[in-house]
């Protein structure tokens, strides 16, 4: 019998909200909005994600000779250069949790989400599935 893993994760802006981070602006101008008109996406789009995760993921093998399984949620921020900050797994067994924010902090530049036709920060929540199946 082996062992199967499974390793999923989509490019899901579970939540996308902006913040003009411009201190000089008006009140108005770097309030927070709900959504952004644009999204912050990685390079490539959905296809470079998973080449990207495909490449670099890697189950942890603590985690899978112990069979756990699960979904982690990681949030983190898309800064105007396109760099992540404040990544941060919020959800998810604990074993897991350190490759899912390792994927996040080591997956370069993304391109920035637009608003009014301006970068903006964005935060994003990134699910990532592990999934064994025995054969």
């Amino acid at each position: 019998m082996t062992t199967k893993l499974l390793l999923l994760a989509l490019l899901i802006p579970v939540l996308g909200v902006a913040q003009n981070p411009d201190t000089t602006a008006r009140p108005a101008d770097s309030a927070r909005v709900a959504k952004v008109e644009i999204e912050s996406t990685y390079p490539g789009g959905l296809a470079g994600w998973r080449r990207y995760l495909i490449t670099n993921m890697h189950y942890p093998v603590k985690a899978m000779k112990k069979n756990i399984q699960g979904t982690v949620i990681v949030q983190f921020i898309v800064e105007l250069d396109g760099s992540v900050s404040n990544v941060e797994a919020v959800e998810g067994p604990q074993m897991l949790m350190d490759e899912s924010v390792r994927l996040i902090k080591e997956s370069g530049k993304w391109i920035p989400a637009r608003q009014n036709g301006k970068p903006v920060k964005s935060y994003k929540k990134q699910p990532f599935v592990y999934r064994l199946e025995n054969r």
